[in-house]
C-alpha cells in the first residue's frame, strides 16, 4: 500500500442551488478541485439545492445528474454519519451510495467516497482507486438560496482518515 505523503485538506464554501446561483456563482463541488459553477462537461462531484418547503440541503451525486454522461471513471458515493463535523476522524469503507440524492438538515454530516480516475488508479486493489472526505452544509440561507458548506479532504488513494491538516495514517 503507497505510503499516505498529503496532508487531508479543509474547506469552505459558499455555494447556490443550481437554478437559483447568479451566472457565474459556484453551484457545484469538486473534492480537489473547490466550487465552481457547472457546466455542461459536468466537471463537478456534488452538486447542492435547497428544499424550499423543509428549508433543507439537497445533495446531488454527479451521476444523478449527469447518468452515463460522466462515464465510468467518475464516481461519487454518500453516506449520512453520526456525530458532528469535527467528531468524525475516520470514514467507513463501505455502504456508500452513488445514484442517490440526499435531503439533510444543516449539520448532518456525509461520508464520501470519490472515484476518479485521475486521481487515483491501481491494477491490483480495487480498494486504493478510492478518494475519501466528509462534507457538512454548516448553514443554509433559504432567503438568498443560497448554503455555506464545509469539506475535508483526503487526497492519499486508499486512505480513510478525515482529520484535518494531518498526515492519514489508516
Amino acid at each position: 500500500w503507497p505510503k499516505a505523503t498529503v496532508a487531508n485538506a479543509r474547506g469552505a464554501y459558499p455555494i447556490y442551488g443550481p437554478t437559483t446561483a447568479p451566472a457565474t456563482a459556484p453551484n457545484v463541488l469538486s473534492f480537489l478541485g473547490g466550487a465552481s459553477h457547472a457546466n455542461s462537461a459536468f466537471l463537478f462531484d456534488v452538486a447542492f439545492d435547497i428544499d424550499a418547503a423543509s428549508g433543507r440541503s439537497i445533495i446531488y451525486p454527479v451521476r444523478s445528474l449527469a447518468g452515463n454522461l460522466v462515464g465510468t471513471a467518475k464516481r461519487v458515493g454518500l453516506q449520512t454519519m453520526t456525530g458532528t463535523f469535527d467528531q468524525i476522524t475516520v470514514v467507513p469503507s463501505t455502504g456508500y451510495y452513488t445514484i442517490s440524492v440526499k435531503t439533510v438538515s444543516a449539520g448532518t454530516v456525509l461520508a464520501v467516497e470519490l472515484r476518479d480516475a485521475t486521481a487515483c488508479f491501481s491494477y491490483t486493489l480495487i480498494t486504493s482507486q478510492y478518494l475519501y472526505a466528509k462534507l457538512v452544509v454548516d448553514s443554509i440561507d433559504v432567503p438568498n438560496k443560497k448554503l455555506y458548506a464545509r469539506t475535508v479532504v483526503d487526497a492519499n488513494c486508499g486512505y480513510f482518515s478525515v482529520v484535518p491538516d494531518s498526515v492519514p495514517t489508516q
